[in-house]
């Protein structure tokens, strides 16, 4: 699938980015489908993130100190 050139204008600076359409994301035994990405260009930040395109669809429970992420 194409991408889209955009900005990124909420992790604390002004980055280019690319709105994309993930096949599918798979966290631990969890995937999910046709799930809405963005990539940004550079090195920050150093961390994957997961957006609500993917944590709305699925359970998300708090144990203790601990995110329990399960499928629906």
């Amino acid at each position: 699938c194409g991408s889209r050139a955009c900005r990124d204008l909420q992790s604390g600076g002004n980055a280019p980015a690319y709105q994309v359409e993930l096949d599918r994301v798979q966290v631990g035994g969890i995937e999910i489908t046709n799930v809405a990405g963005v990539v940004l260009e550079g090195k920050d930040p150093p961390q994957v993130l997961l957006g609500m395109s993917f944590l709305s669809r699925i359970k998300m429970e708090h144990t203790g100190n601990s995110m329990v992420l399960k499928s629906r």
